[in-house]
């Protein structure tokens, strides 16, 4: 028998809205990297294509992030995700929404 963590992603691969999926569960681990009190900080996180953008209305984690970005992305892409990402962009401001995803 197979473990489910094996499985999985194969079956959500085969699913028909495999892409939005997958782009959930990059943003996800996105935000269990940042840790609860940082991802609370996040008002917005979106993939298009390749790049990974955060809004935050704390100049201080958006200029964080802007630094250690190489190492953010090093760190998420060694997670198991369904692709990986290339670039974080990181904009200081309101997002549209709170509550992620």
């Amino acid at each position: 028998m197979d473990k489910l963590g094996k499985v999985l992603p194969r079956v959500l691969a085969r699913q028909p809205n495999n892409r939005q999926i997958a782009e959930l569960r990059i943003r996800l681990a996105f935000l269990e990297l940042m840790g609860p009190q940082l991802a609370a900080s996040c008002q917005e996180v979106s993939l298009r294509g390749g790049t990974l953008a955060v809004a935050t209305d704390n100049p201080a984690l958006a200029h964080q992030l802007r630094l250690e970005a190489e190492s953010l992305l090093r760190r998420l892409n060694a997670m198991v995700l369904p692709r990986p990402v290339r670039a974080l962009r990181v904009r200081s401001g309101r997002g549209p929404a709170r509550g992620i995803p």
